[in-house]
């Protein structure tokens, strides 16, 4: 029943098409409860920490990223049909709960919010990330950018960034003390953008948040908990869907200035929307709620044949490869369901314990001034990377990368020229990664 259940979910995303027999893998229990959102469908063409301008003779990529507690990230890589997962360090401990990957193929920038004003920016894919300064001690649920970037959170907070990777965050004034979820930017005018939040809450701003209309549902029974991604119409005008509590769904065809109420359906808390394609879009939520259309969420639906467990409460869903029709949902796992054959390269738990022949050892001296040393272990052949990070999560020095025959290595680092600091070590070879911190004391 689980795979006939996301085998339809694909049918339907994919508008049209004859039914094609989707193979489906969920991903080992570990990511759990952690995963709190993901984005991806978009192009890498970058390789490395600049952007890079896509051209016909490069062969594009597709990447998710995951997040969740404890500053969690998960980077997947789709080539072809292999797809390959590694954590990759965020530099910060706090719960993160939304992301969002740009929706244009010449950038390769992503951005992450979390608790306590957290705004997280990768310029090379999610590789690396960069922390913005905190211009306020709230928690942030959503986020949206296009070169500049909006983020909002509880108390009404709305912060705005008028360059995404150079800009400062600073604080907009929303009108409200009501806590706001998600935010989508337009796509014929950036400087457009509408929120949706708790009791019905709806803002929209035509000046990039200098003032903020107040458009909300006059019914303060139910919240509002996300927006369908921007770039879903793109070409095609400003068309928002809102999903929250309650299983209300609302559509707006003006940039949010009015909405129409669509039949769900379902009382379910609906918590995630997405389109990938005008027409054809999902929306998921609690115990185990799918809910589809496929006339640009004018009417929606439910089947017999699509229910499943009412312990499963599905809390996002994103493309995660165009071309091979491939999807990631996370409810209390990771769940991956394509149409083509998918292979595994490196599947790894966010949480799961380090093969016995595989390990980092801890750096000596430690602290030290100007050199350490630093040894590992790896149990079969693999490409060896050892890398350091400072604690914003920016890359200071590759100290190794290359193929390695199994064995026990040892690398000397020499931090000349490095401030004094605490720095994060991190080794990964194949599908293992470990990290330790490491003291820099002059």
């Amino acid at each position: 029943m689980k795979q006939l259940l996301l085998s339809l979910l694909l049918f339907l995303l994919l508008t049209s098409m004859s039914f094609r027999s989707c193979t489906f893998t969920r991903l080992p229990p570990g990511w759990g409860s952690s995963v709190r959102g993901v984005a991806g469908g978009q192009n890498d063409y970058a390789g490395g920490g600049t952007r890079k301008a896509a051209t016909p003779s490069m062969t594009p990529l597709y990447y998710n990223i995951f997040v969740g507690s404890g500053g969690s990230i998960v980077r997947s890589v789709t080539n072809n049909n292999q797809i390959s997962y590694e954590s990759v360090a965020s530099g910060v401990t706090h719960d993160l709960n939304d992301v969002r990957i740009s929706n244009n193929p010449y950038q390769d920038d992503v951005a992450v919010v979390g608790d306590s004003g957290t705004v997280l920016i990768s310029d090379n894919s999610g590789i690396d990330w960069t922390i913005k300064s905190p211009v306020t001690g709230h928690d942030l649920h959503g986020v949206d950018h296009s070169y500049q970037l909006y983020a909002v959170g509880d108390s009404g907070t709305i912060l705005y960034l008028n360059e995404i990777i150079t800009g400062n965050l600073v604080a907009r004034t929303s009108g409200t003390t009501r806590n706001l979820r998600a935010v989508t930017i337009s796509n014929t005018d950036a400087t457009h953008a509408v929120v949706v939040g708790e009791k019905g809450t709806i803002l929209r701003t035509t000046d990039t948040g200098f003032t903020w209309e107040d458009v909300s549902i006059p019914d303060t029974t139910f919240d509002l908990l996300d927006l369908s991604q921007k770039g879903i119409y793109y070409g095609t005008g400003d068309v928002f869907l809102a999903v929250g509590s309650g299983g209300r769904i609302y559509k707006s065809t003006d940039l949010g200035a009015t909405w129409a109420q669509k039949a769900s359906g379902t009382s379910q808390t609906l918590r995630s929307v997405y389109f990938q394609t005008l027409d054809s879009g999902v929306v998921v939520g609690d115990q185990g709620t799918m809910l589809f259309t496929t006339d640009a969420g004018e009417s929606w639906f439910t089947d017999a044949a699509f229910e499943s467990p009412v312990s499963r409460n599905f809390a996002a869903v994103a493309v995660t490869n165009k071309s091979f029709n491939t999807f990631s949902v996370v409810g209390d796992s990771i769940f991956i369901v394509s149409d083509e054959p998918v292979i595994f390269t490196d599947v790894k738990p966010e949480h799961s314990d380090v093969p016995a022949k595989f390990s980092l050892a801890q750096n000596y001296p430690n602290p030290f001034n100007p050199a350490t040393t630093i040894s590992f272990s790896i149990p079969s052949r693999s490409h060896v990377t050892l890398t350091v990070f400072d604690l914003s999560g920016r890359k200071v020095a590759t100290v190794l990368s290359g193929e390695l025959s199994p064995g026990t290595y040892t690398e000397r680092w020499n931090a000349a020229g490095v401030a004094s600091g605490i720095y994060l070590c991190r080794l990964q070879a194949g599908d293992l990664v470990e990290s330790r911190k490491i003291v820099l004391l002059r």
